[in-house]
């Protein structure tokens, strides 16, 4: 595990790389992308047991904080939903940069898979696997702010549906939302931990069933 900085001089992002355990094959990378504030917090230590364990399984992984979040630079409130999807594109450049891979998967939790998304829509060459993770929806929109830049109306998966990657999972750890309309992507629904809630903070309880199935995912 190393963290290091990447992106330009003016907008210096921190990453956490995992290599990929095993060599031999093509090479093969995976990009994490956080959710914000709160579900940041909580989430932190599952992500960084998915990033270990899709490295052991022979993939590059890298995870970091978008600007103007976590150790990137940037004040609190100076990122937008524009700014951390170039962020998002940043990171893949570098990731493969690094590894030689030729594609790489995607994994969004919360806010972060519907940045993913909305990068993947326009990135289909790039992107070899998308998992978005308890993506936001309809019913979470008047819970994480909807001014400005920051309107989670930008991110509605409906918009970008039709342009993700074929091989795209919508894995639920808590029943779907009857608003979301996915087409014709993988939709999952596992009885599992969210991630995301202070309560596997304080328990230590992690989604294990969850974590499993993303890695099976993207092999």
């Amino acid at each position: 595990m190393t963290p290091f900085h990447f992106g330009s001089a003016g907008r210096r992002l921190f990453g956490i790389y995992d290599p990929a355990r095993k060599v031999g094959g093509a090479e093969r990378a995976a990009l994490v992308c956080y959710p914000t504030g709160d579900e940041h917090s909580h989430a932190y230590r599952t992500l960084r047991q998915l990033a270990t364990r899709i490295s052991q399984t022979g993939t590059h992984v890298l995870r970091f904080d978008y600007y103007g979040t976590g150790d990137s630079s940037g004040e609190t409130g100076e990122g937008d939903i524009a700014g951390w999807c170039s962020d998002i594109e940043t990171a893949i450049a570098e990731l493969k940069d690094m590894t030689g891979a030729n594609r790489v998967s995607l994994i969004g939790l919360r806010l972060g898979a519907n940045l993913a998304a909305r990068t993947a829509a326009t990135r289909a060459n790039d992107i070899e696997n998308l998992v978005l993770w308890d993506p936001l929806c309809a019913e979470d929109y008047p819970y994480v702010g909807s001014e400005g830049n920051h309107d989670p109306r930008h991110l509605d998966l409906s918009l970008f549906t039709a342009s993700l990657p074929r091989r795209t999972l919508v894995l639920f750890t808590a029943q779907p939302p009857r608003s979301a309309e996915f087409g014709d992507l993988t939709v999952e629904r596992l009885i599992d931990a969210p991630a995301w809630i202070e309560e596997r903070t304080v328990s230590g309880t992690m989604p294990v069933d969850a974590l499993h199935r993303i890695v099976d995912w993207l092999n």
